[in-house]
């Protein structure tokens, strides 16, 4: 398994995870986010095949998103169906915590609906425990409501190479 940060000009094997209803519009807007250098996106790949994503925003104009240096927003967090409950996902958020521990974050706000017990079910394993708000917002012409979880401490250990 191999985790990078997806460049630019690969934006497009998104689609691959989800169906984009304009996917232009997505890769314009996450284009100019990675050059401002306020999102990464994370993928897994495993023999080639691309696996998951997770989005990390590191400033937002809503500080219980995200503040730079401190607070990251995690979203976008997505497996291939046929990988999920096979560890993939726990593997990709894990590193990717950990990788943002080291450059100093020590809280992490994720988004969750509240139909979707299996990744509530991670998220509270990973500490996900605080609800900072509830929110409802659109993208793409589609309508998401979920609770705003934050996860504060720093406890978890950090993957092995």
């Amino acid at each position: 398994m191999k985790i990078e940060k997806l460049n630019v000009q690969n934006l497009y094997v998104l689609t691959e995870l989800f169906d984009y209803n304009n996917v232009e519009q997505m890769i314009s807007e996450c284009t100019r986010d990675i050059e401002n250098e306020i999102i990464d996106i994370f993928v897994l790949y495993d023999n080639g095949i691309l696996i998951g994503e997770l989005h990390v925003m590191y400033e937002s104009n809503d500080q219980n998103y995200a503040m730079r240096g401190k607070r990251v927003y995690l979203f976008a967090f997505r497996v291939r169906e046929e990988y999920q409950n096979k560890g993939y996902g726990t593997f990709l958020l894990k590193s990717v915590l950990n990788a943002l521990e080291k450059e100093g974050y020590s809280e992490f706000t994720i988004g969750v609906e509240d139909d979707n017990s299996r990744a509530l079910h991670m998220y509270h394993t990973f500490g996900f425990n605080e609800v900072l708000l509830r929110k409802q917002e659109e993208y793409q012409g589609d309508a998401y409501e979920y609770n705003l979880y934050l996860r504060r401490e720093s406890r978890w250990l950090h993957i092995k190479d």
